[in-house]
């Protein structure tokens, strides 16, 4: 998910503070059944893998061969010096270290998105999000465009790899008549709305709509195909059909995207119709309590929802790790004009006007409001309170601090 974040940041970053950048999302042909073997064995070397385990690797890969079945023959062998093996459970990393000489040349050579101190931050952001064989590049100018060009050829030559141009996809984001846009090579061309990440749609707001359409009669659906066997269920099964083979669909895009209004009480109500085959004989809240408190454990979106933004917040106050904290702070950095990032998770955020944020973000902080923040700080002197948030503190309260007016010049100088 780290990757969605990260882009789905970078696309508000560019759109709230009048930034340009330009995310190209490679198509790699056939990209695991292309990889050279000698090339892999090389790069695994390049890495510092051992001779022991280049042995038992070489022992799946070495002078493999297969033979093609025609009627009731078989050809004769053919050896096979291309491929890494799909659905073998080291596949994936072999495919990793295969293509991490690709992501490091292309990380020296490209500037990707580049934020000024004006904002804040001074400093170069990831210029790649990258998932297996799904590439997606951030690129500022020409330069980048040939540097990336350049390093493919060179890895395409290495590694049997082949980008399929025609399939790859382009979107340029921020203000593009202040900023002239590169052209692109394979006849590839800008697009002005979105990009779909990891199967999910990010860009513009009517672009973003893609994630929800047809989710409830999706969810309907499956539903429906249960119906016949209702009979035969007990509640607490009911509930595990509900919740592992119907709503657990719908997780991938809510982690990372905030849905329409409405779109999840009507699903709700659809699952809660399921439940109880139309006839609700108690309360729906009594449902969502766990077997032991005596409900049934039937998933309330609603609340799987504020925990997966309490996730997102605890990754970004506790945890330096994932690219997109970076982009985060500045996109919290917009809330009320106050300049705070993680001061935020501090305030009295029922008085801080949160209309600056992006829609997820808003959904973050008001999923802290959950909690009750209780602090215990050592009131001695010391260079801590440099550190504490002048504004709508729960710390520092004083009659000076608490004026509007004073707030308000502030913010504008």
């Amino acid at each position: 998910m780290d990757n969605i974040f990260l882009m789905r940041d970078v696309i508000d970053l560019c759109k709230y503070h009048n930034l340009s950048v330009g995310i190209v999302s490679l198509d790699q042909e056939k990209a695991f059944d292309r990889v050279d073997h000698s090339y892999l064995f090389s790069a695994l070397k390049a890495f510092g893998v051992g001779d022991g385990f280049l042995a038992w690797v070489g022992v799946l890969y070495r002078d493999a061969q297969c033979l093609v079945k025609m009627g009731a023959g078989l050809s004769r062998p053919i050896p096979v010096k291309r491929g890494i093996r799909q659905g073998c459970p080291l596949s994936g990393q072999l495919y990793s270290l295969a293509i991490e000489p690709l992501l490091c040349m292309l990380r020296k050579r490209l500037s990707g998105l580049t934020v000024s101190g004006s904002l804040g931050l001074d400093q170069d952001f990831p210029s790649l999000s990258v998932y297996a064989d799904d590439a997606n590049i951030l690129v500022s100018n020409q330069q980048d465009v040939r540097n990336v060009q350049d390093t493919l050829s060179l890895y395409e030559r290495a590694s049997s790899a082949r980008v399929n141009w025609a399939k790859s996809e382009a979107l340029w984001v921020g203000q593009g008549r202040d900023h002239v846009m590169p052209s692109l090579p394979g006849g590839l061309e800008w697009g002005q709305e979105g990009l779909k990440v990891l199967g999910v749609f990010l860009g513009s707001e009517g672009f973003q709509k893609k994630n929800w359409a047809g989710v409830k009669e999706k969810v309907c659906a499956r539903l429906s195909k249960w119906k016949w066997l209702l009979p035969q269920l007990s509640y607490r099964e009911k509930a595990l059909v509900v919740n592992n083979l119907v709503a657990s669909t719908l997780w991938h895009k809510l982690i990372a995207l905030t849905p329409p209004r409405g779109l999840i009480e009507e699903v709700q109500r659809s699952i809660v119709d399921f439940f109880w085959s139309g006839k609700h004989w108690i309360r729906a809240a009594a449902l969502y309590l766990p077997v032991a408190e005596g409900g049934q454990g039937l998933i309330n979106i609603q609340a799987r929802i504020a925990s997966f933004r309490l996730q997102s917040a605890q990754k970004l106050l506790f945890n330096c790790v994932p690219r997109w904290c970076d982009t985060a702070r500045l996109l919290l950095r917009r809330a009320g004009r106050l300049g705070y990032d993680k001061h935020l998770f501090l305030l009295q955020l029922g008085d801080v006007d949160l209309t600056g944020l992006t829609p997820f973000y808003s959904s973050v902080l008001e999923a802290w409001q959950i909690f009750q923040v209780t602090r215990n700080v050592n009131e001695t002197p010391g260079l801590w309170v440099f550190e504490e948030p002048l504004f709508f503190s729960n710390f520092l309260r004083t009659p000076t601090l608490q004026s509007a007016s004073l707030r308000a010049n502030l913010i504008e100088a």
